[in-house]
Parts: C-alpha cells; structure tokens; sequence
C-alpha cells in the first residue's frame, strides 16, 4: 500500500514514465512525461493513442513508397544488365589490348615513380630526425626551466636574425631566387604570331605554370603546397600577435604582409619556372637551388623557429604564458615535441619530393635524345601531346563516335579502389590549375585542423575554469549577499560548467569531414559542368555571352582566391555550429533538462507527422494514380480525381506551406554553412546567382577552361600542327580530320552555330536554317 505521505527520495512511485516531485506539503505527485496521465503516470492518453497510430500510418506509407521505388529499381537494373550484356564482349576485348599496350609502355614510368616515391620517404625521414634531434634539446632545456620557476625561453642563434631580416624575406634564399629569375629572363625566348621584331627574341619573363596545361600536374600541386605551409604560417604569425610595430602604422603593416606573400611567390618561382622551360641548364641551376633552399629550411625550422615554446626575441611580448599553458595542460613528457614533428612531416615531404624530382628531370633530359626536324617550343609538345592516341583529348574524340553511352573509365588500380567515392575517366584530366588548388586546401585544412585540436584546448580548458569560478562567486552572491574567495575555491558549485575541450574536438573533426566531401563533390562538379560546357549544355551554368569576355577573365583571376576563403570560413562556421550545438546538449545532460525538451517535443511531433504523412501521401498518389507509366512519363492519368484533390489540396496545403516555411528557414542556415565551400552552388535564386562573387568567379572559371582546354579544339589543332611540323598527310591524319568535322557537327553547340550564322546569311539556300536559328535564339531569350 502506497500512502501518498511518502518522501521521493525513498519510494518513487511514478514508474517510467513520470517524474516524482515533492511539494511543500512532504507529499508526491507525478508529473507525467508526454501523452501519459493519471495518479502513476500508467495510463496513455487519447492524445498519445492517436499520435501512434498516426506514426505506425506514416511509417507504413514511408515504407511502402520507397519499396516501389526499390523493387521498380531493381527490375531497371536487371533489364538494363541484359541489353548491356550484348554490348560488352568487344568494349572487353579493346579495353584489354590496350592495357597491355600500355602496361608495356609505361613499364619504366612505374620505377621511375617507385624511385621517386622512396627517395622522397628517405631524405623527409632525414629531415625529420634532424628536426627531432634539435628539438629535443630545446625542449629539454625548456623543462629544466619549468622545473626550477626560470624564465621560459631558449636562445635562439644569431644567424637567424641574418636569415630572416624581420621575418619578412630570407636573406640567403632570396637573393638566389631574384638571380635565378634573371638568368632565365636572359635565356627565355619570347614566341609571337605578330610581325613586329620587338615580340621576338630573346629577354622575355619565363612563365613559372601554365594553369590551363596538365603537364607536370603533380610537381606543380606539390609545389603550390609549400605554398600553402608558407601562407598558413604568415597567417598564424599575424593572428598570435608577431605584427609590426604599432608606430609604423596599420598601412604600412598590410604593406608588409603584402611584400611577406610576393617574397613566398619569388621563393618557388625559378623552380616551377626551370621545370617548365625545361632544359638542362635550368634543371641543374633548380637542383643546386631547390636543395640550398631545403637546407636553409631545415636549420631554420629546427633552431629558429618553434610553435610551442617561446625565444629570446618574443618573450618580453608572452612572458611565457603560452609556454606554461602549454606545458601545465600536456605534461613536461614528449607530446610537445610529437605535435611539432607531426606537423612539420608533410611540409618536409613535400621539400623532399621537390628537390628528388628535380634530379630525376634533369636525368630524363639528358637521357632523352630525340631527333627533331625543327626545334619545338614547349606550347607546341604541349598541343602535339593532344593528338597522341592514349591522351584524354584523343580518347574524349573517340568516344563521341560510340554506339553506347558508356564512360570511358580508368583502368588505373588506385582509380577502380576508388571508384565508389570518385569514378576516374580515361577522356578527362583536370588541368593543373584545379590540382594546385586542391593541394593548397588539403594542407591548409591539415595546418589548421592540427593547430586547432593542439593549441586551443589548454585556453580552452583555462577558460572554463574561470567561468566556474565567475559562476560561484555570481551564486554566492546572490543566495548570501557576501563572499570570500577561500569559499569560492573551497566550495563546489551547483552550476558546474560543462567541458568544452569535448564539444570543440568533436566540432573541429566533423567540420573537417563535412569540408572534405564537400570538395570531393565540388571537384565532381567541376567535371560535369566542363564536360556540360564542352557539349553546349547550359542547364547549370549561364550561357557564355561575347559581351561579357572581360567580366569572365576577372572573374577567372579570383577563382583559387575564392575557393580557398570560401574553403576556410565554411570550415571555422561548421566547427562553430557544431560545437554549440554539443554545448547544448552538454548543458542539457548537466542539468537534467529532459522536461524543456520533452515539452518541446510534445508540441512538435504531432503537426510533424502531419506533414510528413500528407507529403508521402501525394508521392503515391502522384506516383502511381495521377501518372501514367508509373512515373516514367509527365503525362496526367485518372484527370477528374486529380482535380478534385487539387482542389481539396488547395486549403490544406496552406498548414504545410506555415510548416515549410519554419524548415525552409532552418535548412537554409545549416545549408548555408555547409555549402560555404561549394563555388558551384549559389546561395541566391537562378536568375541572381551571378549576382555572387564566388558563383561568378566559378562561372568564369569554367568558361575560360572551356575556351582554352576544349578537347575537340585542341585535338583538331594538334593535327593540324602535327601536318604542318611533320608534312604528314596520310590516310590516318585525313580520317581524323573529317572526324573532327563531323564530331563539330554532331555538339550541336549552340555557340558554334551564332558563329557561323554571318556564312549562313550570305547563301539564299539557308533561309530556312537562319529562321530556325533566330526561332531558337528568341526561345533562350525568353526561358
């Protein structure tokens, strides 16, 4: 027998589904949680009967909409396997010889990269040993100052004041560069079309990469890389307070990172420069220099600069502070020196890389002694690479001739392991400006995500402490009307702070994954809307217009720029986002806020099934009743039902729109955050997309890949070229030549056909074609 005069605390009689409260009166009551009611909380009420029932309902409707789905997807897919199946003998039987052809010829590339790969893990492990071994005795003395209250910091040498006068340039590396570069301005030849003799000859400025060639990818994003280590580091230089002087003045201060980022650029310029001319000469001056400079890099990293512990220089600016977080959070133990090295092994490796390629180049040129009947330029090896038989342009071309819509994808190991995330396609090959932008955004990601996850969590965890503290000496306050701070430091708070070293670390790595698929989807897209463009489709990005040539290259300039701003601050929201949403749930576990929640809950629930309900509901009917075919087709079936429920429709969609509107509003701000990265997708209306900088900059990005990297374009003239070096004009070049003109006319792109509607106009044979092609171009207008 239960009296209703007993205490919660030692009797709760309110089961699951209630919570038991005591009441001025040392009685108990229940308060029941959702739809339960009664004494005990062991009854359910109408309310909740019905919001079950209306859940299992919008469960089985769920269900069964998408069993349809799956089991007419399954009979597609086995009748698509049969009519493929006729097809898939002689696509075999090519794909195999020519995987033998060129595992054949590519025999030698393989060791090759077996060598540069190993060479390039032995000198980094090198590199990062004699990292460690000086890191270790700095970090050594740093603690036997630690134990004993000394000041915390080393000395650093007097060389590295000589090195880097104001950190702004290296003294040793940058005169070298500057004499590099004017060494291949003397050798450089300057090629023109034009007849005037000023265009030609000799002094002319190399150029270090062409953004719109895909050779020497790989050196090139490698290199762009180092760059992004080099611009992280400025960037975390200025954030940590290492700025000018304050009398210097805030112009003359961006003045100076501005020189800090052209310096970074003069660093690799003569090495990107050498590759690209691409002689003996200038390999061996990129050796010699791209081996001074990573030993310059080596014994400045190693003694001169340091992330966690302080110098002689900047210790009158911190006094320690960071240096004593650091060490009071980590221990005195090796975890410092692990985070220092773990984050110096992709800088290194990439250093490494650099200067085991540039020898293996210059052995490749001199081992190569091809017999030339004239001299070629590199533009022209570039543009006679198109027309090779195994080249992207030469398969794109082929494939335009194929019965069958199949891709032609990669036979590559690596490409087939990872076909389920990213398909690699044999007829496409991005160039090496979208490599050199993808390396400099994967590094800084790492950078920060390590930075991150490494120095924030000591502040963060002295931060919570002296909220906790504010906490209780705010409470003490109000409940006593005095306090003392050995009450304070004595007392434990009813208000605990929850952690939020947790929280922040589950927030850093989801935004690090979110911001990883995003580019995976980008660089997708990227793909499909240049293979769009190449093919004349503008159903995603704007039609090109003449008038607007020079918006398209201003727009094109700022695309790497764009895309890495966009890059970050759609990584700090979502890491932002995340963590105040784990915060929340922290403070909701605290402090037992189930009842807010199941309040909330309770009120959201029902008008959700509602909608939800509603909405798969018109999927069927529209599905299956109102759609002849199954769906397959747009064609109204059963007309008369369908504008009866139009009609009853009409009123009950006003309740789902009130519901729409409240989820459009959410979805757009975590939409928001996590399309940040994504240049492709514009966060306006279709007709004001280009009203964005960062859409406009991704438009005239593809733009200008289209118009100077379309593959038909380029194989055609790679023909040509080919005929008029060679004086070749077999059977073999003929046939592709009529190939490349009738593939012109298969595109059927609408911007090749205004172009040629000035011929048309000259011919009274075309009227009927020149009504058709004015008919079209006044419906583009219109849609």
């Amino acid at each position: 027998m239960i009296s209703i005069r007993d205490n919660c605390s030692t009797y709760d009689p309110c089961g699951t589904y209630g919570y038991c409260r005591d009441n001025s009166k040392d009685e108990w009551t229940c308060i029941c949680k959702f739809w339960w009611k009664g004494t005990l909380c062991n009854e359910l009420s109408s309310g909740g009967k019905q919001v079950i029932a209306l859940g299992i309902i919008t469960g089985f409707l769920v269900a069964l909409f998408y069993g349809l789905g799956l089991f007419r997807w399954i009979g597609k897919k086995r009748q698509e396997a049969v009519n493929y199946k006729n097809t898939l003998t002689i696509e075999t039987v090519k794909r195999k010889s020519c995987t033998i052809c060129i595992i054949a010829t590519n025999s030698s590339r393989r060791m090759m990269t077996w060598i540069t790969v190993i060479s390039t893990f032995v000198l980094g492990t090198i590199a990062i040993i004699i990292r460690w071994i000086i890191l270790k005795s700095i970090h050594n003395e740093i603690i036997y100052k630690f134990n004993n209250n000394q000041s915390l910091f080393y000395n650093r040498p007097s060389i590295c004041r000589i090195i880097y006068m104001r950190e702004e340039f290296n003294m040793f590396t940058f005169p070298v560069a500057c004499l590099l570069i004017l060494l291949f301005v003397v050798i450089t030849k300057r090629e023109s079309h034009k007849k005037n003799r000023v265009c030609k000859g000799y002094f002319g400025l190399p150029i270090p990469l062409d953004f719109f060639a895909r050779i020497k990818r790989t050196f090139a994003a490698i290199t762009f890389a180092i760059f992004a280590d080099e611009l992280s580091n400025l960037a975390n230089q200025f954030i940590n307070g290492n700025r000018s002087s304050i009398d210097e003045g805030i112009i003359v201060t961006y003045v100076f990172l501005i020189i800090k980022v052209f310096v970074i650029g003069f660093r690799c310029y003569p090495i990107l420069a050498a590759v690209y001319i691409d002689t003996r000469f200038t390999l061996i001056l990129a050796t010699l220099y791209a081996w001074f400079d990573f030993s310059i890099t080596i014994a400045f990293n190693g003694v001169c600069r340091n992330d966690y512990y302080s110098t002689n220089d900047d210790y009158n600016k911190t006094y320690g502070s960071g240096t004593i977080t650091y060490l009071t959070y980590y221990g005195t133990g090796s975890k410092l020196i692990f985070f220092q090295l773990f984050s110096d092994i992709p800088r290194y490796l990439f250093l490494s890389y650099v200067s085991i390629k540039l020898p293996i180049l210059l052995f490749k040129r001199i081992r190569s002694r091809k017999l030339r009947v004239k001299p070629l330029t590199r533009e022209q090896e570039y543009l006679l690479h198109s027309s090779l038989p195994n080249s992207a342009e030469s398969r794109y071309v082929k494939n335009l001739f194929r019965l069958t819509n199949t891709e032609d994808v990669s036979m590559n190991r690596f490409a087939r392991l990872c076909r389920s995330i990213y398909a690699w396609r044999n007829d496409f090959r991005f160039s090496s400006r979208v490599l050199c932008v993808y390396a400099s955004i994967f590094f800084l990601l790492f950078f920060l995500t390590l930075q991150a996850c490494v120095q924030v969590p000591p502040f963060l965890d002295t931060l919570r402490i002296k909220l906790q503290k504010f906490i209780n000496l705010l409470m003490m306050f109000i409940i006593h009307g005095d306090f003392s701070l050995q009450q304070i430091e004595d007392s434990s708070s009813d208000f605990p702070i929850p952690d939020l070293v947790r929280p922040y670390l589950i927030a850093v790595f989801t935004a690090l994954i979110v911001i990883f698929i995003q580019l995976l989807v980008l660089l997708v897209s990227i793909r499909r809307n240049l293979l769009q463009v190449f093919h004349g489709d503008n159903s995603e990005i704007p039609r090109r217009i003449s008038s607007q040539s020079v918006d398209y290259a201003y727009e094109n300039i700022h695309f790497a720029g764009y895309l890495i701003g966009y890059v970050l601050w759609g990584y700090i929201l979502v890491a932002f986002f995340v963590m105040i949403i784990g915060i929340i749930i922290d403070i909701v576990i605290t402090y037992g806020m189930v009842r807010f929640i199941e309040s909330i809950l309770k009120k959201i629930i029902p008008p959700l099934l509602f909608a939800i309900f509603q909405v798969y509901m018109n999927k069927i009917l529209a599905q299956y009743v109102f759609l002849q075919q199954g769906g397959d087709v747009l064609s109204i079936n059963h007309r008369r039902i369908l504008m009866v429920h139009l009609y009853f429709n009409f009123f009950l969609d006003a309740f789902l729109g009130l519901i729409s509107s409240i989820i459009r509003v959410l979805t757009g701000m975590i939409g928001g955050m996590i399309y940040m990265c994504r240049l492709d997708c514009s966060s306006m209306g279709r007709k004001l997309e280009t009203l964005e900088a960062g859409f406009s900059a991704y438009c005239g990005f593809i733009h200008m890949e289209c118009a100077h990297r379309h593959p038909i374009l380029l194989y055609f003239t790679s023909v040509l070229l080919r005929e008029h070096l060679y004086g070749i004009s077999t059977t073999r070049w003929s046939k592709a030549r009529r190939k490349w003109y009738l593939a012109f006319f298969l595109l059927n792109n609408p911007t090749f056909i205004y172009r040629r509607k000035g011929f048309l106009v000259g011919s009274p044979m075309n009227e009927k074609m020149i009504m058709l092609i004015r008919r079209k171009k006044s419906e583009n207008s219109v849609c």
